[in-house]
């Protein structure tokens, strides 16, 4: 199949990537002449599901009958468990907002630096919607560029003379480039775009639905992997996304309690972030000014007084770090924000569902405690009392987890980077984990970190 360089419009898919339209299929766009072989995936991951789920059930109870043996090791690893099927199992109770045929004025704000290669199908993305030309504009604010950033967008506006620009000087910081294009926004609803993500043709009038319920401030899009052929690393994190929406974010959801709407695509309504955007622009925690983790501290603002919820009906694509330096730069600075932006909800989220709060503060706990209680079962146990069983069922119950997720992705997109879950799951343990104390002890530092 031939590749195009920038958006996909034919097969009926109906998705604009910029990518190659066979990667979409692969992804689980399927046609009817697979949806046999999808049948018969989809009971596989199933079989996985219930064989996995039964040994990690058998292994907790293990861990109830030998609670007083190693209660720590023991506490820990029964509440993990039941975080994690707790999250199967209101992931189930969630459903999209009904389409109630609600078309509010929309601005759509891109904030981009430095993203040259990607920056003008993002626009001609915005402007493909399937959504009445007069209720959208589009907004680029550029954060200080020093590529040819600029260029493109220019050329963008010979082909769009409506596309509105706003260009900054110097690097103020993502923060800065929001609230710029709020303020230059007319429309009702405020949908941010990062300049490396993809808007699928339905993506707004899927969004928007969401406001149809006047106690929702914000409302999260599905986004997934726009690059996910390029290696296995890309494969890894297409998987770990449509389960950290599909799950994660939709367990949240069905409590109105969604913890960060991303960066590659949301929407706000803009009359809720008008009442906290200056006091956002200027967070500062502990005595240094908040240069991070935007997306976050802005739901976070918003989670005090409104709902915030998911959609996976809208759905858009962005490009993921292709080396695992960026990536693990990526990652140390989302787990920044994410330490800093939960302590700051943790002295509110107790007013929400007594079932939110409980998920929350767990939420919270786990990845400090992680590190801790690794070293103590694959370390210490073995070398202080020479118990070498202990990290066996550790990591056997890490694997059987892992591959839960997997095998949900597989139920779902029947695609060949499911395995790619477990992948990420061992990437997380040997890696990711570890991240977290450094994160905690360098929260004064607010550099970047991936430029």
């Amino acid at each position: 199949m031939k590749k195009r360089k920038n958006t996909i419009t034919d097969l009926n898919l109906n998705f604009n990537t910029g990518y190659d339209a066979t990667a979409i299929l692969e992804t689980g766009l399927l046609s009817d002449i697979v949806r046999p072989k999808r049948i018969l995936v989809r009971v596989l991951a199933l079989a996985i599901i219930i064989a996995a789920m039964t040994v990690v059930l058998e292994l907790r109870w293990d861990n109830m009958n030998y609670y007083w043996y190693q209660p720590l090791t023991n506490t820990y690893s029964i509440a993990i468990a039941g975080f994690i099927l707790s999250r199967f199992v209101l992931s189930l109770c969630y459903r999209p907002p009904k389409d109630v045929g609600l078309l509010p004025t929309v601005s759509i704000i891109i904030t981009a630096f430095n993203e040259e290669d990607a920056i003008y199908r993002t626009v001609e993305c915005c402007y493909a919607i399937d959504y009445p030309a007069h209720k959208f504009k589009v907004i680029v604010v550029d954060d200080g560029s020093t590529d040819a950033t600029l260029v493109e967008v220019s050329r963008a506006q010979v082909r769009w003379p409506e596309l509105i620009l706003d260009a900054f000087e110097k690097n103020k910081g993502k923060r800065e480039a929001m609230a710029a294009g709020a303020r230059l926004a007319k429309g009702e609803i405020l949908v941010y775009v990062d300049s490396d993500s993809f808007l699928r043709r339905d993506s707004v009038s899927k969004i928007v639905q969401g406001f149809a319920d006047p106690r929702v401030a914000a409302v999260a899009g599905h986004t997934e992997v726009a690059n996910v052929t390029k290696n296995s690393l890309t494969r890894m994190q297409q998987a770990r996304y449509y389960v950290a929406f599909r799950v994660i974010k939709a367990a949240e959801s069905v409590f109105g309690t969604v913890s960060c709407c991303p960066g590659c695509f949301s929407a706000y309504r803009r009359t809720c972030v008008m009442e906290v955007l200056d006091t956002w622009l200027n967070q500062h925690f502990l005595g240094v000014q908040a240069t991070f983790g935007d997306d976050r501290s802005l739901t976070n603002y918003l989670l005090r007084k409104y709902q915030v919820i998911y959609s996976s009906d809208a759905v858009a694509t962005t490009i993921v770090p292709e080396e695992h330096r960026k990536f693990l730069k990526q990652q140390l600075r989302w787990k920044k924000s994410w330490f800093r932006e939960t302590l700051i909800a943790a002295t509110f989220m107790w007013k929400k569902p007594p079932l939110a709060t409980v998920a929350f503060y767990a939420q919270l706990l786990f990845p400090i405690v992680a590190p801790i209680l690794i070293l103590r079962i694959c370390v210490w146990l073995p070398y202080a009392n020479g118990d070498l069983l202990s990290p066996v069922i550790y990591l056997v119950g890490t694997v059987l987890i892992g591959m839960m997720f997997s095998a949900y992705y597989l139920f779902w997109k029947s695609d060949r980077y499911w395995i790619y879950g477990l992948y990420f799951t061992l990437y997380y343990l040997l890696f990711l984990v570890w991240q977290m104390p450094y994160a905690i002890a360098t929260q004064r530092d607010n550099k970047w970190g991936t430029r």
